[in-house]
């Protein structure tokens, strides 16, 4: 079945110039994993059988499948944030995890804190080479929950902002997030059914937004892409949810990475999670998180797409303690 979906994919890895020697060893790779298939399976098995799993209970309180044997959620961008909130909240619920971020020591440091059932896949997202070896890794291994949440942002002025930098967050918020939701939405339909939660922004859902245009440009993109394809699986009749989080400020580390305070105050990422947990479960396509961003999303549909513009511009500067306008040097630097 696995090797059927990456002979399917493999034309759409070749557009996203996966060619050559590297796409040949992991299309070879990929046919040795799918023949280890079945026995990545009896081997999960067996571990939650002697961690006293109880997911064959047949109670299925609390799973986003409706299934009552739960089987692994797999969590981007896991080792900080509303990654790492997930995971906790996730494998509260039963959950075995698959956790994916750059950083080996923080997944470390998580797992030994979950004290459950976690595989640990070290990736750098920006990579192809990281994001096709990923495809690999998650082969043979049953898949309920998706949260698809790894991305950073880049502020400043356009003319300033290094596009080395802009490039690896298109790499990441847009061509990792695509692909893995597409092969995971494959897998999914597959196997008959499961749940993906695109993790994009609020700022997925304004006209623009200038000083981190380039942010909200890809934050658009998956909302929109979100947007779309529930649709198809709905008029599909698809057992398959996917939904989108697109939360406002968030008290993570994103604010550090990139470079910005916000002018409203945060929430929580417990809250954040708690709320996209019950919206997932209701099946909700987008999820908004925190009243004041749910009514500012509304409000500036009222309003002239200039002038929301404009408002957001302002509320960009005031997060930015003085913007350079002028370009950066290097800022076209690219490697």
């Amino acid at each position: 079945m696995d090797k059927r979906i990456l002979q399917r994919a493999e034309p759409y890895l070749k557009n996203l110039k996966f060619t050559g020697r590297v796409l040949g060893r992991s299309m070879k790779k990929a046919a040795g994993l799918c023949a280890q298939g079945a026995e990545n399976i009896i081997k999960d098995t067996i571990t939650r059988a002697a961690g006293n799993d109880q997911s064959d209970s047949g109670d299925n309180s609390g799973s986003l499948t409706g299934e009552g044997r739960k089987n692994y959620a797999v969590i981007t961008g896991a080792s900080s944030g509303i990654g790492l909130e997930f995971a906790r909240r996730l494998s509260l619920e039963g959950y075995p995890l698959i956790l994916i971020a750059r950083r080996r020591d923080r997944l470390e440091a998580l797992r030994r804190e979950l004290g459950t059932e976690c595989l640990l896949l070290p990736a750098d997202l920006a990579r192809r080479e990281d994001l096709i070896r990923l495809c690999e890794d998650l082969v043979g291994r049953r898949i309920d929950v998706f949260i698809n949440n790894a991305g950073f942002g880049v502020s400043g002025p356009f003319m300033a902002s290094e596009v080395s930098r802009e490039v690896g967050m298109i790499d990441v918020n847009v061509t990792a997030q695509h692909v893995l939701f597409k092969y995971i939405l494959h897998r999914m339909e597959a196997e008959g059914g499961g749940a993906i939660l695109n993790v994009a922004s609020s700022a997925g859902l304004f006209p623009a937004g200038p000083y981190m245009s380039g942010y909200y440009a890809t934050k658009a993109y998956m909302t929109s892409l979100t947007r779309g394809v529930a649709e198809e699986l709905r008029q599909a009749k698809s057992p398959v949810y996917v939904g989108c989080l697109c939360p406002g400020p968030v008290n993570t580390e994103f604010n550090d990475v990139a470079n910005v305070s916000f002018a409203l105050p945060g929430i929580s990422p417990e809250e954040c999670v708690d709320y996209a947990l019950r919206m997932m479960a209701r099946r909700q396509t987008v999820i908004i998180p925190g009243r004041e961003i749910r009514a500012a999303v509304i409000g500036q549909r009222l309003l002239p797409t200039a002038l929301t513009v404009r408002i957001t511009a302002a509320q960009q500067k005031k997060k930015m303690s003085a913007p350079e306008q002028k370009p950066a040097a290097g800022a076209f630097h690219f490697e």
